[in-house]
């Protein structure tokens, strides 16, 4: 049985005019030669015998299951080198904080051995510290005597002469309570410079009002050349914010030459503007610590 191809079909009728003919070169040829030129190229026809797999289904499955192996096993690979990258990143990175873990714990260390070298001068101004709230406590009270027998000395008029003057002075330091904290605990701190004057001794000149908060009292026993001049004298007294309460307790009439001249005893109350407060001054305190 012969096969028939697209080749033995007739040809063209431009070809087989030139190969009957063979006509010579000119117009008709120009044409016919165009027109050949110009049409379809045949297609041509290769026959092929159908194909038949005589591979069972199992090796054919097999084939399939080892392609799969081969997939996952380059993705399982790959999966690795991914974690042993970043378990390398990972491990240079803790290496690196390791690093510098380490150097600061080399400068804590520096830092605690400088601090425990530091610590007798820190005991010392602590202890520095201590002496002066001490001393701020203990002189809070101070009272210069000098300077109250001089201002009570120059309050007296000319005929007043204060004979002997006692003076009597509270200077003991007031007690202070520790500090409350937010919890209700009382903590020791430095003691703050009290100032509030203590109970006066001396008698108050009305007998129903109790003897004012004051510093001190002043006795005097003295001379007066009458009892206007001690009137006077106990006015100007009330006018200054050192002394108060000037209370005659007795007086005697011609104990002395004039017919108006007395002897007295009194009593004046210091107020505590007889504090002096120095050693509540910082600048002070720091002049007189050695």
């Amino acid at each position: 049985m012969a096969l028939m191809t697209k080749t033995d079909a007739k040809p063209p009728r431009g070809q087989r005019s030139a190969k009957a003919g063979n006509a010579p070169a000119g117009k008709d040829g120009d044409k016919s030669k165009g027109k050949a030129k110009a049409g379809p190229t045949p297609e041509q026809f290769v026959p092929t015998l159908p194909g038949v797999n005589l591979l069972p289904p199992a090796v054919m499955r097999q084939a399939r299951v080892e392609r799969l192996r081969r997939t996952f096993g380059g993705a399982a690979l790959a999966a690795v080198a991914v974690v042993g990258a970043a378990y390398v990143l990972q491990a240079g990175a803790i290496s690196s904080a390791n690093g510098e873990l380490a150097s600061e714990q080399a400068t804590a260390s520096r830092l605690a051995a400088e601090v425990t070298a530091l610590t007798p001068v820190k005991i010392y101004y602590a202890t520095v510290e201590a002496n002066e709230a001490l001393i701020q406590q203990t002189m809070s009270r101070e009272v210069l005597l000098s300077d109250i027998v001089e201002r009570l000395d120059a309050t007296a008029p000319d005929d007043v002469n204060l004979g002997t003057i006692e003076v009597t002075v509270d200077t003991t330091p007031a007690p202070v309570a520790p500090p409350v904290t937010a919890g209700g605990t009382a903590e020791a701190a430095t003691p703050v410079v009290p100032v509030a004057p203590t109970s006066g001794a001396c008698p108050s000149p009305d007998p129903y009002l109790p003897p004012g908060a004051t510093a001190g009292c002043i006795t005097i026993n003295g001379t007066a050349a009458s009892r206007r001049v001690l009137g006077d004298w106990e006015t100007k007294l009330s006018r200054t914010d050192l002394f108060a309460d000037l209370f005659i307790s007795s007086s005697t009439a011609g104990a002395v030459e004039g017919g108006d001249a007395i002897t007295f005893t009194a009593s004046v109350s210091v107020t505590d503007k007889a504090y002096a407060g120095r050693y509540a001054d910082p600048a002070f305190l720091e002049r007189t610590t050695p």
